[in-house]
């Protein structure tokens, strides 16, 4: 018998987190309800399985069954009419996220719960809150589409979270 069909069927995104900060997931929650609010939403879509293994070192055989199946998570993964997104977000835009948005639509093509939308072409997203004048033109150029929302509450983060340990003033100029 052939493997197990996955069925798995879209949900709201949570409010918890995973790995990523409360304020990139209020991020994506506000960004998909005001962009795709009739689209079918797999949030923290487990992706892949890929196998891992390690070189050269003696594991035991439960370390060893448990690196040959990982799954990486997208952040959010947007099902239209007529395309797919692999979205990953962040409030503070890095290059870094644009390698994860690409890297993570080569593995929706391994993903049983996306087996039903091979047809359709995946594009990378970045969600930023912020736009970056390098980071934007960076990601655009590798083909991934950069999307900047810019919510009501950034304010507070950037004060309260991003920069709560810098001063307001740069390092060496004159206060006075």
């Amino acid at each position: 018998m052939a493997g197990a069909t996955v069925i798995m069927q879209p949900h709201a995104i949570p409010d918890g987190d995973r790995n990523s900060s409360k304020a990139e997931s209020q991020l994506l929650k506000e960004w998909v309800k005001a962009k795709y609010p009739l689209a079918t939403v797999f949030p923290e879509l487990r992706l892949g399985p890929t196998r891992k293994h390690l070189v050269g070192v003696e594991v035991s055989p439960q370390l060893e069954a448990m690196l040959r199946v990982s799954n990486w998570y997208a952040d959010c993964v947007i099902i239209t009419p007529s395309e797919g997104l692999v979205v990953e977000a962040k409030v503070d835009p890095k290059p870094a996220a644009v390698g994860e948005a690409l890297f993570y639509r080569t593995l929706i093509f391994s993903t049983p719960a996306m087996q039903p939308y091979l047809h359709m072409q995946f594009n990378p997203v970045v969600l930023f809150a912020e736009d970056d004048s390098a980071v934007t033109p960076f990601a655009r150029s590798l083909g991934v589409r950069v999307e900047i929302w810019t919510p009501p509450w950034i304010a507070d983060y950037l004060v309260n979270r991003q920069f709560r340990n810098r001063s307001a003033s740069p390092i060496g100029s004159a206060a006075g």
